[in-house]
């Protein structure tokens, strides 16, 4: 069985969630164990773990949308069935969708402003524009994956 393109960059994305969050592991580990055993923290740990939680946050954005896994409270949903249902599916991921395409056009503006000013963390010098441009382009996944997401809810009942 062939793989599509989408098929290969959600893949992608699992690797990179799964080795961010290993990292991000890695890093508290060694900064709570250098701090509370040898009474030395890891030199730029909170810089570290700052990024890596947005990076880790921000890959796993477009996994969860794709896959209709956002947080959800279903309260009402046994009131709703058929075209109704499809409706209310529409409206809920077009708003999200266009939430998240507002989020992304602030993420590209705040990732030019970064870059013209050539920001960096204070620690680590890390520039911080290329990780608010991966911010933007996962923000802009999740928007693609949502807008999807309810085309389809017109066409279909259920998630």
């Amino acid at each position: 069985m062939t793989r599509t393109r989408e098929q290969r960059l959600y893949t992608l994305l699992e690797w990179i969630v799964a080795v961010v969050l290993f990292l991000l592991m890695l890093v508290v580990a060694a900064d709570v164990t250098g701090r509370y055993l040898l009474s030395r923290p890891l030199p730029g740990g909170y810089e570290m773990v700052q990024v890596l939680m947005g990076t880790l946050v921000f890959s796993s954005l477009p996994l969860i949308s794709r896959s209709n896994e956002h947080l959800t409270i279903g309260l009402f949903d046994h009131l709703f069935t058929g075209r109704i249902n499809r409706v209310r599916q529409f409206l809920v991921h077009g708003l999200s969708g266009a939430v998240l395409g507002f989020m992304t056009w602030r993420l590209w503006v705040n990732a030019g402003k970064l870059a013209a000013n050539h920001d960096s963390t204070l620690v680590l010098n890390v520039p911080l524009a290329p990780i608010c441009y991966f911010m933007t382009a996962m923000s802009a996944l999740s928007a693609l994956a949502l807008f999807i997401l309810a085309a389809r809810a017109l066409k279909r009942d259920g998630p």
